[in-house]
C-alpha cells in the first residue's frame, strides 16, 4: 500500500521502504501514534459476535526500528467483481469467478505470467488459507475455488 509520511524530526526524509502493510494497518498506526491504548477494544462493535481489528501498527518501520511486526499473509475479497486474493510474500493468489491464478510478484510485479499450473502445491496451500479466513455472507458472494 503506498503512501507518504512527512515527519520532520521523526521519519527520516527520502527513505522507501518495500514491508508488506494493508489499509487495516492505519488504524493501529494512527492509534499508537495518538497514545490511545486498547483501541480494539474501545472501539468493538459490541453488537457483533466477531469483531476484531487484523491490524498491525507500522510506527515501528516509520521510526525506522528493526522490531516491526510482519503479517503472515494478506485476504481480499470484492463481491462486486468476483474476485478473492491472497497474499503471502512474493506470492499472489487471485481467484476470479473461482478460478485460481498464481504470480510471483518478485518476477512479475505486473501480474502478467500466471503460474498456478506449475506450481500446485503453493496454489493448494494457499487456497486451503484463503477457505479458513472466507465467511459466507448471504450480502456479499463471492465464488469459492475448488480445494485442491
Amino acid at each position: 500500500m503506498p503512501f507518504i509520511v512527512r515527519w520532520p524530526g521523526q521519519v527520516k526524509a527520502g527513505q522507501t521502504n518495500d514491508h508488506l502493510c494493508a489499509f487495516y494497518d492505519l488504524m493501529p498506526t494512527f492509534s499508537e501514534l495518538a497514545g490511545v491504548k486498547h483501541y480494539e477494544k474501545k472501539y468493538r462493535n459490541t453488537q457483533k459476535e466477531n469483531d476484531y481489528f487484523d491490524g498491525i501498527s507500522l510506527v515501528p518501520t516509520l521510526l525506522g526500528k528493526k522490531n516491526q511486526k510482519k503479517h503472515t499473509f494478506l485476504y481480499w475479497e470484492f463481491n462486486e467483481t468476483d474476485q478473492m486474493a491472497l497474499r503471502m510474500d512474493d506470492w499472489k493468489l487471485i481467484i476470479k469467478k473461482g478460478i485460481p491464478s498464481l504470480y510471483n510478484l518478485k518476477d512479475d510485479i505486473h501480474e502478467d505470467h500466471d503460474i498456478a499450473q506449475q506450481h500446485p502445491e503453493k496454489v493448494a496451500e494457499m487456497i486451503s488459507i484463503l477457505l479458513e479466513q472466507h465467511t459466507d455472507n448471504r450480502h456479499f458472494h463471492v465464488t469459492l475455488p475448488k480445494k485442491l
